[in-house]
């Protein structure tokens, strides 16, 4: 008989939610996650910020998850996207966003909205479905914070370009990877 996982302990902090993950509690760690309260300090080294776009800051990675902390001014916002058909889980740490869900019509090369969603600050949203593209805007009056966790590392992704209504292939970078500048923007 093999041997059992411990139950996981309540998290309380940040690193405990990365030491959660790394050891194979992601469901336990999701469950959690939706009332644990990330602080200042907590993520004060995988924050930066840029005027023209948000950035994108990973704090954690391996083949099981990836987890990033997204740095927003006022007003941004992000291309209609997919997440690689890995689930998404996105809680506000600082500020508010709108969420714009999205299926596309491949018939017609075009998204029709579906649902419109206000996210505030400490609550969570999810993505679980494949078929899904969504957008978020940062609609607070300043500087939004947001920890995106995915079941899977994405390398690449869907974008809806609405100039031309086709799917496009991006590939995704970091802005800074586990606190260090890792692109230059």
């Amino acid at each position: 008989m093999g041997a059992e996982k411990q139950s996981l302990e309540l998290i309380s902090s940040l690193n405990e939610l990365i030491s959660a993950l790394e050891s194979g509690y992601y469901q336990e760690a999701l469950n959690q996650s939706y009332d644990l309260n990330v602080s200042e300090s907590e993520i004060a080294n995988y924050t930066s910020w840029n005027k023209s776009r948000y950035t994108r800051n990973c704090i954690a990675r391996n083949r099981d998850f990836e987890l990033i902390l997204l740095c927003w001014e006022e007003g941004q916002k992000t291309a209609i996207h997919s997440h690689n058909q890995q689930e998404c889980w996105v809680k506000v740490i600082q500020g508010n966003f709108a969420e714009y869900l999205y299926e596309y019509d491949d018939v017609n090369n075009r998204m029709n909205p579906t649902n419109e969603v206000y996210v505030a600050q400490n609550e969570v949203t999810t993505i679980e479905d494949s078929n899904t593209y969504h957008s978020l805007e940062n609609t607070y009056k300043g500087r939004s914070i947001s920890l995106h966790l995915y079941m899977k590392p994405i390398v690449k992704c869907n974008v809806y370009n609405q100039a031309t209504n086709q799917l496009e292939c991006k590939y995704l970078t970091y802005d800074t990877f586990e606190g260090e500048v890792f692109i230059k923007s």
